[in-house]
């Protein structure tokens, strides 16, 4: 049996957006108690001499040469000072929560560096196909003498680039 040139072209796509809403049945977690639980962190933590806040940058690639759908989430966070103290060595990133509704996407840091500053900053890779041009509420788990603490930037976009 030949199946029409026309009716495969619309049946590719329709594959493609399959493959693309399984793989993000694979990365993102529902779990609204979860979600509740990490959106009540605290926006900054007082560690010795340091008040540690969050920053972040996530974005989605459309341009040229990427996926037809566009690259997977990509984000950057900085764990720093608020008032550009470097931090102490015995801090260690452990692990990124991304947070869409009642979605979470869990995921360990790719690379992990010590800035000229004295911020550490972290780099997350080939999270969920979320956005571009909504919020999502970024948590991140650290330790420090020990102790696991867990630190939220709030409402942060998801950015195009093209």
């Amino acid at each position: 049996m030949r199946i029409p040139l026309p009716l495969i072209c619309l049946m590719v796509p329709l594959l493609v957006s399959c493959k693309k809403d399984s793989l993000n049945d694979k990365l993102v977690s529902h779990n609204s108690r979860l979600a509740a639980d990490l959106r009540s962190s605290n926006e900054s933590h007082s560690i010795a001499d340091n008040n540690l806040v969050l920053t972040t940058y996530f974005w989605r690639d459309f341009m040229p040469g990427t996926e037809a759908a566009g690259s997977r989430l990509t984000g950057v966070i900085q764990l720093g000072d608020a008032n550009g103290r470097a931090i102490p060595p015995s801090i260690q990133l452990k692990r990124l929560y991304v947070v869409k509704g009642h979605e979470i996407w869990t995921t360990d840091f790719s690379e992990i560096t010590l800035s000229d500053d004295g911020q550490l900053e972290g780099v997350v890779r080939n999270g969920p196909y979320w956005g571009p041009n909504i919020n999502v509420d970024v948590v991140c788990e650290f330790e420090a003498s020990g102790r696991v603490y867990r630190i939220i930037a709030r409402s942060q976009p998801i950015n195009r680039t093209d």
